[in-house]
């Protein structure tokens, strides 16, 4: 079993998903309720001072809706071209205090391609994010780490959008007996016991790197952290933190097909000291 790595310092992390900033389903009013609450707004003076301890957000990709993801898009996007909706999302970022790190990776509605592993959001189509001097756009997947001092490791977390998730749910007995889609932690830690972010060859397109596969786990992370699903999960395995990301996105017509529910607005808050983790949740009015 892995050291549970904690800091000597009380910091905090955020982890968002699917922010899906474009589509007709954004939930604008939610997201903007999350931003105030960063600012501050309506806390009281405990909850604030906690507030200011917030130094990373991880927003692991879906960032924006994209543009002819799927046959008949058009007609459910609010923004209908990619720039415009980068550009709507970084109108939010530009709200959040510039002490704050936003760590971005992409995922398959975002400007790059869909095959892993999927490099970082070009200023081509997210200028604005690009300039910001708080916003690092980074490659899906991504091993960051952060709060790593001269002779001392930080914090490792391993961003994935996690594309391979549905498919490996799909293929794997357990997980679909167990009902995975709702869990999703259940496939990751499928993941973190391969050592492998699509452990069966084949199943999703990727580019392989000329020297080493990108999919693979080599370096053992503290916290490893996926969108895609549209639902919050939060496990352990051997010390690893599992999270699993929520969405800013109400139930679209593909997901009521398919019968599937998202389980939106939900933040998860991650104390780096002593390694507490809280659900906050914006869905309501």
């Amino acid at each position: 079993i892995f050291e549970k790595k904690k800091l000597e310092e009380e910091i905090y992390a955020l982890f968002i998903s699917d922010i899906h900033a474009g589509s007709k389903f954004f939930l604008e009013k939610n997201f903007m309720k999350f931003i105030n609450w960063i600012n501050g707004v309506g806390l009281s003076d405990s909850e604030r001072e906690k507030v200011k301890k917030i130094k990373y957000i991880f927003v692991v990709g879906d960032n924006v809706d994209g543009v002819g993801v799927y046959p008949g898009q058009e007609s459910l996007l609010e923004i209908k071209d990619m720039a415009g909706q980068y550009k709507k999302l970084a109108e939010f970022f530009h709200m959040i205090p510039e002490d704050i790190s936003i760590i971005m990776c992409p995922g398959q509605h975002d400007s790059v391609r869909v095959p892993a592993p999927q490099p970082p959001i070009s200023e081509d189509f997210a200028e604005e994010l690009s300039k910001m001097k708080n916003v690092y756009l980074v490659s899906s997947p991504s091993l960051i780490e952060i709060e790593c001092r001269e002779n001392k490791s930080g914090i490792k977390v391993l961003m994935y959008h996690g594309a391979s998730i549905t498919d490996w749910i799909s293929v794997v007995e357990d997980l679909r007996i167990n009902n995975a889609f709702n869990s999703p932690s259940k496939a990751v830690k499928y993941f973190l016991k391969h050592r492998h972010l699509s452990p069966m060859h084949s199943l999703n397109v990727y580019v392989p790197g000329e020297k080493e596969d990108a999919l693979a786990i080599k370096i053992v992370p503290d916290i490893i952290t996926t969108g895609e699903m549209h639902k919050t999960d939060i496990d352990v395995y051997n010390n690893i933190l599992i999270i699993c990301c929520s969405c800013w996105q109400s139930t679209t017509p593909f997901e009521e097909k398919i019968g599937t529910r998202p389980d939106p607005c939900k933040v998860p808050m991650l104390n780096l000291k002593t390694r507490e983790i809280k659900i906050l949740d914006f869905s309501g009015e």
